[in-house]
């Protein structure tokens, strides 16, 4: 897949495009996308997909907490997985912002990239918002531009169209096996394992302390998760500890910790990416080192189970 970051560098040729976020890459546009490579393959044009360097939402100031269900790499790795022989991550800025909707397909899509096709998704919106405007105006646009413009049919798991939104809402409340459901995969993040204090060591659960390769990308709430853990080419099964550690920690600093089954070594400095398997419990205070030390045991026995381990 060849990725474009300078769309004034680019040969427009003709193509199949659609735009979006694409934040995650969920079942919902993974199947619009291959709708899209459908009805490309037919008119023997590749498939390209339009996306941001910079989540719109990070533009204007509403992005400050974590929200990111996937890092540029992540997503540009999950799109040329979905057939995309393009993708093109545009810098979103303001100027980009105030775009309206017929001049970005006129000026970005149809005479800087070469858009012939462009599929919409049956939800979506571009460009500056005018009031009342949807597909019926982007089919319009999209005659006066050269443009073919074809609405992508919603995607359901359960009686619910898939989302970004609610793969995130489902993250926030621990729902880690929904989010999986919308998402196809389980949910993951990558990082880097850093030092801590050394209590799990001390307690005899030595743990993997991990910094965030993305500071934007989202974490599922605060609890204990069942998870897989791959580091150095190796993966495990693990229990991971996402919070503050209310029982022997200073109750503000918010903590990702990683203790892999039958592991042992110094894995300090080196790249993590930790999948996130199921929900064990919400993360609470113990009356204790002893008591905490027994209720790791207890997460780790049900890891153990549901690993079939």
């Amino acid at each position: 897949m060849k990725v474009i970051t300078d769309i004034h560098n680019f040969t427009p040729q003709p193509c199949a495009a659609t735009v979006g976020s694409f934040d995650g890459v969920h079942l919902g546009h993974k199947s619009m996308l291959g709708e899209l490579r459908s009805r490309a393959l037919e008119r023997g044009l590749p498939v390209m997909a339009v996306t941001f360097a910079r989540h719109p939402r990070m533009l204007f100031g509403s992005g400050t907490t974590p929200f990111l269900l996937s890092s540029n790499d992540e997503k540009a790795a999950m799109l040329e997985a979905s057939g995309v022989d393009i993708c093109v991550m545009l810098d979103f800025d303001k100027d980009m912002a105030a775009m309206s909707a017929e001049r970005f397909m006129n000026e970005v899509l149809s005479a800087s990239l070469g858009v012939r096709m462009l599929c919409v998704g049956y939800d979506h919106h571009f460009g500056k918002p005018r009031e009342g405007e949807g597909f019926e105006q982007y089919v319009r646009y999209g005659a006066s531009a050269g443009v073919e413009v074809f609405r992508a049919n919603p995607f359901f798991v359960g009686d619910n169209a898939v989302s970004s939104s609610k793969v995130r809402r489902a993250l926030a409340c621990g729902d880690v096996e929904a989010a999986e459901r919308m998402l196809g995969r389980s949910y993951s993040f990558a990082g880097k394992v850093v030092h801590g204090a050394g209590i799990g060591r001390g307690m005899g659960f030595p743990t993997a302390n991990v910094s965030l390769s993305d500071g934007m990308k989202m974490l599922p709430a605060d609890g204990v998760y069942a998870v897989r853990a791959t580091c150095c080419g190796n993966s495990y099964d693990g229990v991971m500890n996402i919070g503050v550690k209310p029982t022997i920690g200073d109750g503000l600093l918010r903590t990702v910790e990683v203790h892999m089954l039958d592991f042992a070594g110094d894995i300090y400095g080196k790249d993590i990416v930790v999948e996130v398997k199921r929900f064990l419990r919400g993360e609470a205070a113990f009356d204790g080192i002893e008591a905490l030390r027994r209720q790791i045991e207890a997460d780790i026995n049900e890891v153990k189970r549901f690993s079939g381990l």
